[in-house]
């Protein structure tokens, strides 16, 4: 199973929307799309990870490099609607400490 993507963009702000699984397969493809969308140069970056259903160890490395990335150039960040097992993987990760977790995609808009 594959990572799809689709991108929105509102107000300064692109908004990924993940569905299916991220791991070691896909996450360098991935990252090329996330690294494309920081390189444009819209600011602010939200995740949504509603449509998720699978989150490896290589994909959260991918949003840990997203929200490095945002940080340097003084842009925010922040990832959205994880389902359940998704959210458990970010907070047993620990990555909820260094990266904003929303419930919703409003929330996250709000806060960027």
């Amino acid at each position: 199973m594959t990572v799809d993507v689709t991108i929105d963009r509102r107000d300064g702000v692109v908004v990924l929307s993940v569905s299916g699984r991220l791991d070691a397969v896909n996450a360098a493809a991935f990252l090329e799309t996330v690294r494309a969308e920081i390189d444009a140069g819209d600011g602010a970056m939200i995740m949504d990870l509603e449509g998720l259903e699978y989150l490896g160890s290589a994909g959260l490395r991918v949003v840990y490099i997203a929200a490095s990335e945002l940080q340097k150039r003084d842009a925010g960040f922040a990832v959205c609607s994880p389902p359940p097992p998704i959210a458990k993987v970010i907070r047993l990760s620990g990555m909820e400490k260094l990266i904003p977790v929303y419930g919703s995609r409003a929330d996250a808009l709000a806060a960027l």
